[in-house]
């Protein structure tokens, strides 16, 4: 158990459902090209990278785990879903780093 700790095995079940399972389902069930921008892109997996962001700094895991749901989203993004959306596995990289940084500026402001 100390070797799934380790290597953070509830980022990577999150990462796994958010960026395969997720785009799967949206092309399964047909969800429009609206839908699945605005909503599954922009909103849900935003909020996803900003929150993995946050809780990577909170819980002092290393730095490289930030880097876990971008790859994964990447993957699911070549497999699932068009062309345009692999560009937005940058932008969750840059939201979650952004995230972890001004985590960790707020927290050192309040010490």
């Amino acid at each position: 158990m100390a070797f799934l700790e380790r290597i953070g095995w509830r980022y990577w079940v999150v990462a796994l459902i958010m960026g395969l399972g997720l785009p799967a389902l949206a092309m399964g069930i047909g969800l429009s090209p609206v839908w699945r921008f605005g909503g599954l892109l922009v909103i849900i997996n935003g909020c996803l990278a900003i929150v993995l962001g946050r809780g990577i700094y909170r819980r002092t895991q290393p730095g490289w785990w930030l880097l876990i749901w971008p790859v994964i989203y990447l993957l699911g993004a070549v497999w699932f879903l068009p062309k345009y959306t692999r560009y937005f596995a940058i932008v969750y990289l840059c939201l979650s780093y952004l995230a972890y940084g001004l985590t960790q500026n707020k927290i050192e402001k309040e010490s």
